[in-house]
């Protein structure tokens, strides 16, 4: 059926705690969907306002903090966090790595705003983090969008693809 074709991702998870790891999975999920025809919106791969969250900008941010200019943090940053929310708007679904031993802000943020607009959130976790896993973010996903492993991830978004579909939420 292909229902999934032409249809964009938002890859949510932890970015600024945990930079090489946030790029390494993101980049990993690439080709299985690209193969469902599936578009990318990787928070690792933007710049707004000619600034991003990586690379030498990174540093840039640290500086701020560390020099205590709030002034300028929020008015430099900004325009990052509304490209990232407005990317959550225009996505059709959110697909977010779930560390809990990594903290995030910016995530959490994006997937209130994915809830309120209905999105389906798909979320992968690691089994061996269960004990310190965060009951709030069992409140924005449907129970049946918790993946242990990328595969089952990916055999679900086949299935949405072939048209097997949860009206209450795939309706894009």
């Amino acid at each position: 059926m292909n229902y999934l074709k032409g249809k964009t991702a938002y890859l949510c998870g932890n970015l600024y705690a945990d930079l090489n790891n946030a790029i390494d999975w993101r980049n990993s999920l690439y080709e299985a969907l690209t193969k469902l025809g599936i578009e990318i919106i990787d928070p690792c791969k933007k710049t707004s306002a000619n600034v991003s969250e990586v690379g030498e900008d990174r540093n840039k941010w640290k500086e701020l903090i560390k020099s205590e200019k709030w002034r300028d943090l929020k008015k430099e940053f900004w325009p990052i966090v509304r490209y990232d929310l407005r990317s959550v708007d225009k996505c059709d679904f959110v697909i977010f790595s779930y560390n809990p031993a990594v903290p995030t802000i910016g995530s959490i943020h994006e997937l209130v705003v994915a809830n309120f607009e209905k999105k389906p959130i798909l979320l992968k976790y690691n089994k061996d983090q269960l004990d310190s896993f965060n009951p709030w973010i069992s409140v924005f996903i449907k129970e049946h969008h918790f993946f242990s492993e990328w595969d089952k991830m990916f055999s679900y978004l086949e299935e949405v693809n072939r048209g097997k579909l949860d009206t209450s939420l795939w309706v894009i």
